[in-house]
């Protein structure tokens, strides 16, 4: 179970043991919370199946997600390590299973494997800086530069190629993307309204196609 997750691949069979003995696997549906901000980091957790949302609360209430997370992969964990409270939320994103081990029983081994702290650090180093670049487009750009660029975003993560553009291979609602975006449901459907009837995207199924990812960039860059 825990051998799928890229990080565990240099233990010994005995720890990866000891670890998923000590997993407690719990289902959460869509949109249940899995801790929130500033919880005691009590647990490293463990996505085994679906996807996960990163989040913040703006101050004006609003959720700001800044990262999603595919399974099979890990969170929570730079809490764990570094012993302060969780600084978000971690929110199902859709249902899903993950595991769960004590933050005492995660050190244990942590600490037993120095190259397991270079890989987690870089690992949670490049999810913080696209969660830092999330919250400079909220401060710095306009509303549909922000969409377009969390588009971008995610044609890097999901994007797949077709005859007629990129699929963004993302069940994605306009809630979730105003999330990314930092704005509000009904503007995001304003804006992606907006640049269907101007031809740089469609929708299909609930998943966005880009058409021309170019002329979509130059919107932003212009």
């Amino acid at each position: 179970m825990l051998q799928e997750i890229a990080i565990f691949n240099n233990l010994s069979s005995d720890d990866l043991l000891k670890l998923e003995n000590n997993l407690i696997i719990k289902n959460f549906k869509k949109r249940e919370t899995i801790f929130n901000e500033g919880d005691e980091p009590s647990w490293s957790y463990f996505l085994l199946k679906g996807k996960v949302k990163i989040s913040k609360s703006s101050v004006d209430g609003r959720e700001v997600v800044l990262e999603i997370i595919d399974a099979p992969d890990f969170f929570g964990t730079l809490a764990v390590i570094k012993g302060f409270p969780y600084p978000a939320n971690a929110i199902a994103m859709e249902d899903c299973e993950v595991g769960k081990i004590k933050r005492e029983i995660f050190l244990q081994i942590f600490n037993k494997y120095p190259e397991l702290h270079s890989q987690l650090l870089h690992h949670i180093t490049t999810r913080l800086k696209s969660g830092i670049d999330t919250l400079k487009n909220i401060a710095l750009e306009d509303v549909p530069s922000r969409i377009i660029h969390q588009l971008f975003k995610l044609t890097t993560k999901y994007g797949k190629k077709l005859p007629d553009g990129v699929l963004i291979d993302l069940k994605l609602t306009k809630q979730e993307l105003a999330e990314m975006a930092g704005t509000t449901t009904e503007t995001a459907i304003r804006v992606i309204s907006k640049l269907k009837k101007e031809g740089y995207i469609y929708e299909n199924k609930h998943k966005i196609i880009i058409k021309d990812i170019n002329k979509l960039y130059d919107l932003i860059r212009n």
